[in-house]
């Protein structure tokens, strides 16, 4: 009756374990997704809206300056290029930045299932989950530390 009550708490252990697992993966996806918030904030600040007030400025010129509507369409295309550039080069860097993390957060589970078998055991399973789960938040941490070089590049592009 002993051995019953110890694998009872190895058990129980096995599930706190598992909880704190997931919730360690749950904090280090919400630490990512505020890093990105936070530079996506700070890309607005010093790079979009400076190039949205001189869109709008040389907009307004050409309201005053363009002899025909022809030219005036010219003259706003012309003015909304450079930002629509810039906002072009950001929405890129951020899809390729949320790619190569989710081609690392698929390469936890394809190192997972690669590992189990259909005759693979509940415990080998709960294992293969906790093993998920530290190499997700693995890739959270990394593509966490990531971010500044991100940010750097699309402030330089």
């Amino acid at each position: 009756q002993n051995s019953g009550l110890k694998h009872g708490r190895q058990e129980g252990s096995v599930r706190v374990d598992r909880r704190m697992t997931e919730q360690q993966f749950a904090v280090a996806v919400q630490a990512l997704q505020r890093a990105v918030n936070t530079v996506q904030d700070a890309i607005d600040n010093q790079l979009l809206r400076p190039a949205q007030k001189q869109t709008f400025l040389c907009s307004a010129k050409c309201c005053d300056t363009a002899k025909g509507r022809d030219a005036l369409q010219q003259c706003l295309a012309s003015c909304a290029s450079p930002l629509m550039e810039k906002e072009q080069k950001m929405k890129v860097a951020f899809e390729e930045f949320q790619l190569r993390h989710s081609r690392c957060i698929q390469r936890c589970q394809d190192v997972v299932v690669e590992g189990l078998s259909p005759s693979s055991s509940a415990r080998d399973q709960e294992r293969a989950g906790e093993k998920l789960r530290k190499c997700a938040i693995d890739c959270c941490t990394s593509y966490q530390k990531q971010i500044p070089q991100l940010q750097k590049n699309i402030m330089q592009s």
